[in-house]
């Protein structure tokens, strides 16, 4: 990597920590942040709080109340969100695949679009060397992010949603493993920017 290409990098990372940052502290203002539960899984690193970053030898765990933001993390386990956490996960590495049963709300990686004025949220897509499972998730607590976005990742496994309460959007993704569905609320959302899917699709996507 040149010199240049290292700037660059080096100043995507500083950018999406900052943007992640404001988010985490308008959600503190506004109450949306509840007190971490002492039920934290062993084995894995509880995540909560400031955005978490570098190398996490071990799992990740997203606990009831818990706000769990990873930029430009390497984790070499799953990453697993527990009913009522909130997870944001921007430009990471995982490598044993994310499974999410009754989160409160999931952005795994956000568009391009979101870059931009009004939002000015730089979220780069992850790259998920498992498989992606998503349930139970509620309407959403990030409003108007959607209550589970997947966006520009690189998706080694299949992505599975079920039972989900809120707007989903798939958009921009690699995902070698099919893509299913079941009884969620609504269709997904692909705002223009399709992923490719390798195996089989179940799922519709809204106009």
């Amino acid at each position: 990597m040149s010199a240049n290409e290292t700037n660059k990098s080096a100043a995507l990372v500083q950018q999406s920590t900052i943007s992640v940052a404001r988010m985490l502290g308008r959600l503190l203002a506004g109450g949306l942040l509840l007190a971490a539960l002492s039920t934290g899984a062993t084995a894995a690193t509880e995540c909560n709080g400031p955005p978490l970053s570098g190398t996490i030898p071990d799992g990740v765990v997203v606990n009831a109340g818990d706000f769990c933001v990873l930029v430009e993390a390497t984790v070499y386990d799953s990453v697993q969100v527990n009913a009522g956490g909130i997870l944001i996960t921007c430009g990471s590495t995982i490598y044993g695949g994310l499974v999410a049963n009754g989160a409160a709300n999931l952005i795994i990686g956000a568009g391009a679009d979101e870059e931009g004025p009004p939002v000015g949220f730089v979220c780069p897509g992850n790259n998920i060397r498992g498989g992606v499972q998503v349930s139970n998730t509620g309407p959403g607590v990030l409003a108007p992010a959607p209550s589970i976005a997947i966006e520009r990742d690189i998706i080694a496994g299949g992505v599975h949603l079920s039972n989900n309460a809120g707007p989903i959007v798939v958009s921009t993704d690699v995902i070698n493993g099919g893509l299913f569905c079941k009884n969620n609320a609504s269709d997904l959302e692909d705002e223009g920017t399709p992923s490719v899917v390798v195996g089989r699709t179940t799922c519709e996507f809204g106009e």
